[in-house]
């Protein structure tokens, strides 16, 4: 059996990416209310012992993973620059342009110190609003004089520090498909070949990413591109998932097991995704508001920790989780499901002959 044989539209996806969701909010209320220099949650606290990584790094990890892989097939499914353009943006922008004006005209007005008339003449404020919808630089954190003293302090909205390196993929992505390499199996395993090479050696760079931890997420979210690519030749089981975490173990202390242990935990998360032996129940009839669940956690939580002093992290997990769920639901309810939509419907997708260098 390879991946091609189990990649069919009934797949454990949506629910991956919720609970992983669930987990970066699990592990950040325990950051949010008792401080960055306090204990990590209990699951963090093993897994950094055994694999390195805290669960919310895992959950990122995750996203990255399936990521890749499901954006990898929404260009070579299309083939069409114009129409993957269309569906990316349609994906990521309107949700989060919403998240940004709920931070800015809801989260601070009802938690800063300062006068609103001050707040909404500082260029601040209106620098966040136009540094996080363009995301191409990075993100802006803080807002004036909010959460000066929780916990975690200043912070608006941590979570979206992974968006601008999601949507750098996206770029790739569009290049790689206008310049043919998705289409060309060949050529698309020598260049990741190359960019792992150049990884394993120095543990700190994949071609243009120089921080160590954006190179991670890269390496995985191609590893997620490279699995869709090699479908049909990969074999797919857990015998050759037992195969693979041998030989991570057996590399260990060598330059190629930071290769081998992504590529273990990205053919890890595929199975779970994609084996027929795994076969969760399905929410996909409830929608998918894992996004809506990413973004707007981190600000819920910072206010339960100004309004709730001394709040416990699980008091706090509870609390945001049902807060979150109920505003990722209406995001996803009125701002991402029509705006998804609109896929073909848009003069900028519609009607466009492929593109190619």
């Amino acid at each position: 059996m390879n991946i091609s044989n189990s990649f069919t539209k009934k797949n454990n996806f949506t629910l991956l990416r919720l609970l992983a969701a669930m987990s970066v909010l699990y592990g950040h209320s325990y950051a949010l209310s008792i401080g960055v220099n306090g204990l990590e949650d209990p699951l963090s606290t093993i897994l950094i012992t055994y694999w390195g990584e805290s669960l919310p790094s895992l959950a990122v990890d995750l996203f990255f993973v399936v990521s890749g892989f499901l954006v990898t097939a929404s260009y070579c499914q299309r083939n069409n620059f114009y129409a993957f353009s269309e569906a990316r943006l349609l994906r990521i922008f309107p949700g989060l342009i919403v998240a940004i004006f709920f931070c800015v005209f809801i989260v601070v007005p009802l938690s800063t110190k300062v006068q609103l008339s001050d707040y909404f003449t500082s260029p601040t404020t209106w620098a966040y609003i136009k540094h996080n919808i363009i995301l191409l630089n990075g993100i802006q954190f803080d807002l004036p004089h909010v959460f000066m003293s929780n916990p975690y302090p200043m912070s608006v909205n941590g979570s979206l520090w992974t968006l601008p390196i999601e949507f750098w993929m996206y770029i790739f992505i569009a290049i790689l498909g206008l310049s043919s390499i998705l289409s060309n199996r060949a050529i698309y395993n020598a260049v990741l070949l190359f960019a792992i090479l150049l990884y394993s050696q120095t543990n700190s760079s994949l071609l243009i990413f120089h921080d160590q931890r954006t190179a991670q997420l890269g390496l995985l979210f191609f590893l997620g591109g490279f699995f869709y690519i090699n479908k049909k030749e990969i074999p797919f089981g857990f015998k050759w998932l037992a195969i693979l975490a041998l030989l991570t173990f057996l590399t260990k202390g060598y330059g190629v097991n930071i290769v081998l242990k992504a590529a273990l935990f990205a053919y890890f998360i595929l199975i779970i995704a994609l084996h027929p032996w795994m076969r969760l129940p399905s929410i996909d009839r409830y929608g998918d508001i894992s996004y809506g669940l990413y973004i707007y956690a981190f600000p819920v939580q910072q206010l339960l920790a100004q309004f709730i002093p001394g709040i416990t992290p699980l008091k706090m997990f509870f609390c945001s989780l049902l807060i979150t769920i109920i505003l990722a639901y209406l995001s996803w309810r009125y701002i991402e499901k029509p705006a998804l939509s609109l896929k073909g419907k848009m003069p900028f997708g519609k009607h466009k002959e492929d593109v190619r260098l």
